[in-house]
C-alpha cells in the first residue's frame, strides 16, 4: 500500500505522553524524551504504550478499540502477548543534550487481524439481478435459499477504479472501521463487504485531504466513483450517510463490489 505522505490534522489524535495514532498511515507513534544515549531508546518496551494509544481510538460508530477488546478477551490476550514491530521515526536533539525520538508501530497486518469485526452476509441495495441469467430480479420476489443476487448491469454501467466519499465539512472523525450508510441505516460500505485479508493488510479506507492526492494514489485510482456524504452518524461521528441514489450507484456493478472487497475506498476529510 502506497504511503500517504501528508499530515492529516485531526487524524493524528494526540493522546497521553504526546503519543499519537496516525490513521492516515495506520501507525501508532510513541514519543520518547530521554537524556540517555539515543541508542538505548530502542530497547525500551514501548509496545504497551502503542497498544494504549490504539485502545483509545474509535473502533466503529459506537465503540473504542478498548470497548471492543473488553468483550473479545481472546483477541485482547493475543495483542498483549504480541511484540509489536517498530521503526524509528523523527529524532530531535534538545539543547539540554537529550533527545526526543518517535517510534512508529504499524497497526496493519498482525495487529489489525486481532481487531477484525465478525462479518455477516451483506445486502445489496438498488437494482439486482439473477446470477444465472442476468435479468433484473422482480421487486418483492423471494430469493431462493443458496441464491445470491448480483448487481443489475447493462452496457451503460460505468467502470470506476474505486470509491471516494467526500466527508468534508461534516466534522467527520476517523475510526478503524467506518461505514457508509443510507438515511434509513442500510449499510452501503463497511467491513461486511471487505475481504478479511485485504481489510487486515490495507485498513478499511484511505484518508485524504486533497482529491488530487487520492486520484494519484493506488487506493482509489484515477477514476473513482465520487460520492458526497450528507451527514455523519454514530456516537463517534465516523459513519457517513448518503442518499439512496448514491447507495444504488455504489452497489450498481460487480466491479464496484470488487473494489469494496479490496478496500479500494477513500474518504476526503477536513484538516
Amino acid at each position: 500500500m502506497k504511503k500517504v505522505l501528508f499530515c492529516i490534522g485531526f487524524l493524528v489524535c494526540a493522546l497521553a505522553h504526546a503519543d499519537t495514532l496516525d490513521l492516515a498511515r495506520y501507525t501508532a507513534v510513541v514519543t520518547v524524551s530521554e537524556s540517555r544515549n539515543i541508542e538505548v531508546l530502542a530497547s525500551d518496551n514501548l509496545s504497551s504504550r502503542a497498544l494504549a494509544v490504539l485502545g483509545r481510538a474509535s473502533y466503529d460508530a459506537d465503540l473504542t478499540v478498548a470497548d471492543y477488546l473488553a468483550v473479545h478477551s481472546r483477541q485482547a490476550r493475543r495483542l498483549e502477548r504480541m511484540t509489536l514491530e517498530s521503526r524509528r521515526g523523527d529524532t530531535k536533539f534538545r539543547s539540554d543534550g537529550g533527545v526526543t525520538v518517535d517510534f512508529e508501530f504499524p497497526i496493519l497486518g498482525p495487529v489489525m487481524e486481532q481487531l477484525l469485526p465478525e462479518q455477516v452476509q451483506p445486502e445489496l441495495l438498488g437494482r439486482v439481478a439473477c446470477p444465472c441469467c442476468g435479468q433484473e430480479w422482480p421487486e418483492g420476489q423471494e430469493v431462493p435459499p443458496g441464491v445470491e443476487l448480483v448487481p443489475y448491469e447493462d452496457d451503460d454501467t460505468p467502470a470506476y477504479t474505486g470509491i471516494l466519499v467526500d466527508a468534508r465539512g461534516l466534522e467527520f472523525q476517523p475510526a478503524l472501521f467506518p461505514k457508509v450508510v443510507t438515511e434509513t441505516g442500510d449499510v452501503v460500505i463497511g467491513p461486511d463487504f471487505a475481504d478479511e485479508d485485504e481489510l487486515a493488510e490495507k485498513g478499511a479506507a484511505g484518508y485524504y485531504l486533497d482529491r488530487n492526492e487520492a486520484l494519484t494514489g493506488d487506493r482509489t485510482g484515477s477514476n473513482p466513483l465520487v460520492v458526497n456524504a450528507l451527514s455523519v452518524a454514530g456516537r463517534n461521528r465516523c459513519d457517513l450517510v448518503v442518499n439512496g441514489a448514491a447507495a444504488a450507484e455504489i452497489h450498481g456493478s460487480s466491479l464496484n463490489l470488487q473494489h469494496l472487497a479490496e478496500c479500494r475506498v477513500g474518504i476526503l476529510v477536513d484538516r
